[in-house]
Order: C-alpha cells, then structure tokens, then sequence
C-alpha cells in the first residue's frame, strides 16, 4: 500500500471519526432542548412514553385532543386523568404509547377514541408516525412501529441529528412560548374556538374515495384490545360527535368496526349520529370537532354515561 494511499485512508478515518461525533453531540444537544417542551404534541408523547402515571388514559387523533375536556373529567371522577391524543394520528400511534405505559403501570380506565373510519387505509398515517423517532431506541414497540415510517426512516434514524431535524420549530414553540393546549395544565387537552355558525369556520369536506381498509390497523387494533384486556385495566372505545354523519364511511368502515369491537367483548360509546349534537352549529368548530363548548357538552355526556359500563364511575 502506497504511502498517498495510507494518508487517504487515515483522512477518511478521521472525517468519518468527526462526522460521527459531530452527530452524537448535536443530537444529544438536540436531545436536551427537545426535553424542555411543556406543551405540544411531542410534550404529551414524551409524557405516555416516559412517566405518564394518570388513573384515567384517553387516547385517539384530534377528535379526542379537541373533545375530551380532561380537566373537567379530573374534577368530576376525583382522579387524575390525561388526554394524549394527537392531531392526524391513529392506531398505528397509539399502539405503541399504550403498549408503553402498561409496561410501566396499571391504569383504571383506558378511553380510546375511534373515527368510523379508523380502519382505513391512508399513507399519510405511516407518514406521521415521524412524531416517534426523537423517540428511537425507547424500547422494541416504539422501534417495531418506527419501522413502518415509509422512505427506510428506521435506518436513517440511525443518525441523531436526524431524529431531531424535523423538531426544531417545535422546540422553540412549546419551550420558550407554550400554550395552554396540550400542557399539564390542560392534561392534554387541545380545546379549539369559534363556531360553524359565524361564517368562519373550516368545513372539511368528507373523504369518498374507495373502500381500503389496513390489516396494519385491524391487526393492531386486536392485538391492542386483548393486550388491555390481559391487564385487567377497564376500556371504553368512543366515537365523539359529527355535525353529519357521511353515509359512505358508516356503511363500511363502521360496520367492520362495531363487529369487530362486538367480537372482542368491547364496551362501545357511539354519538357519531347523536340527535344531541347533529346540526347543532353553535358546538361545533368545523364538520367535524367540536369547538370548546361542545366539547364540555360531549364531556358530560361521557361522564353521565361511564356508570353504565363501569360501577366505580
């Protein structure tokens, strides 16, 4: 070997040494700052993975961040309840974080919020489970579900820097200006303002493209209830308010929901259609969430129904 080739050689070495610890520190920089967030969506994470201990565990996308009042639940019960739901995600996110907690402790009440059309099929689910990978290495259910992010992210997320890379603004938004959703002073919860009423509100149009549904999510979605079921810890699966129910989600994706849920023995809540809610534009944000004060509403309803499924409640 050449004397050029040897130099080459240890150059290479020590570049790649460099690289390697520039990314280990900057991560672990990253890591730090990452750790000082007191509200948002990767705040709550943090709380389900790391020492979350609450009596009562709510679960599910924006519709149980928005629609279940947590503080109000907390009073209420006399219990200490939290609200870990998260905007635009599904069970493909929540199987891992309740997988979590139960290695840690045994909560009394798990609620687990579901859409008519959980079951669906939608690349933009495994899209957002990027949320996990600040979180790699946590333990082997965060690592399994980090696996199914498409664009081999696993891999990638070999790199400290690049679990972090997409977190940044974040950081700065719930470290130095956080709010009150999605904080330990909200227990989670996400309430939203403004009503379909005004004129100013977002209306969403409803998804009708054709029926796919995900054995991902079927599959999790068993394993999830018999996982529960074999801790002994109480669950209740929701389906919070719609302004309108569309037709084409409840006629399929319902339908495989609600018989899969009675197969497993599940107690079921569902005010998709409720009379109470629908049409009511005063309650609701948009088509689909209810805004603060038909949140409080649906929360009293829940808590006026739990008696019916659980004797303590």
């Amino acid at each position: 070997m050449s004397k050029k080739v040897k130099t080459l050689l240890v150059k290479l070495l020590v570049l790649a040494f460099a690289l390697i610890v520039a990314d280990l520190a900057g991560g672990q920089v990253l890591k730090y700052l990452f750790n000082k967030q007191r509200s948002g969506k990767y705040f709550t994470t943090s709380h389900a993975i790391k020492d979350g201990k609450e009596q009562v565990l709510i679960f599910g996308n924006s519709h149980a961040a928005q629609h279940f009042d947590a503080p109000l639940m907390a009073k209420t019960l006399s219990k200490s309840v939290f609200n870990f739901g998260n905007q635009g995600q599904s069970l493909l996110y929540t199987y891992p974080l309740v997988k979590t907690i139960l290695s840690r402790y045994q909560p009394e009440l798990i609620i687990l919020n579901l859409d008519y059309n959980e079951l669906r099929y939608d690349p933009t689910d495994y899209e957002r489970l990027a949320i996990l990978l600040p979180y790699y290495h946590a333990n082997s259910v965060i690592d399994s579900t980090i696996s199914l992010i498409p664009d081999r992210a696993a891999l990638k997320a070999k790199s400290h820097l690049y679990r972090f890379n997409s977190t940044l603004g974040y950081i700065f938004l719930n470290t130095y200006g956080h709010s009150y959703g999605k904080s330990m002073k909200s227990l989670g919860y996400d309430p939203v303002e403004g009503d379909m009423c005004t004129g100013t509100a977002n209306h969403e149009e409803a998804d009708r493209g054709k029926i796919a549904f995900d054995k991902n999510k079927i599959d999790y979605l068993i394993k999830l209830i018999s996982y529960i079921q074999s801790k002994q810890v109480k669950l209740l699966i929701t389906t919070t308010p719609l302004i309108e129910a569309h037709e084409n989600e409840k006629n399929d994706y319902k339908e495989k929901l609600t018989q899969l849920l009675t197969k497993m023995n599940v107690n079921y809540l569902d005010y998709g259609s409720s009379a109470a809610f629908k049409g009511k534009c005063k309650l609701f944000h948009d088509t689909s969430h209810l805004n603060a004060t038909g949140a409080a509403l649906w929360t009293k309803t829940l808590l006026n129904d739990l008696s019916k499924y659980f004797d303590q409640f």
